[in-house]
């Protein structure tokens, strides 16, 4: 997908809210990948299993950054959302049993 990536570090997913809008939660019949259709729907759910929003922080690579101009003009990507879960980590799928719905 081109609407959600991680972060630098790892430690974080990038999601381009407009195009994760209708690159994922669009999907129909046996494409679709979650049961909601709405952003609000998946970034509850994200809550329930310990994500937390991320404020853009200084840690953000030059990469994202023009990303974010490119969310800013406007593009088909639109607002870039950071979420955190401390237990969501890339290279550490040992990790995932933690990430449980609270």
């Amino acid at each position: 997908f081109q609407s959600i990536w991680w972060g630098d570090d790892g430690n974080c997913i990038v999601i381009a809210d407009k195009l994760f809008r209708k690159e994922v939660l669009g999907r129909r019949g046996h494409l679709k990948i979650f049961q909601t259709e709405s952003m609000r729907g998946f970034i509850q759910q994200l809550k329930l299993h310990g994500f937390c929003k991320m404020q853009r922080a200084s840690f953000i690579s030059a990469f994202i950054k023009e990303l974010q101009a490119l969310a800013a003009a406007g593009s088909a990507l639109g607002k870039l959302l950071f979420y955190h879960n401390p237990f969501f980590k890339r290279d550490y799928p040992n990790l995932l049993g933690t990430c449980m719905r609270s």
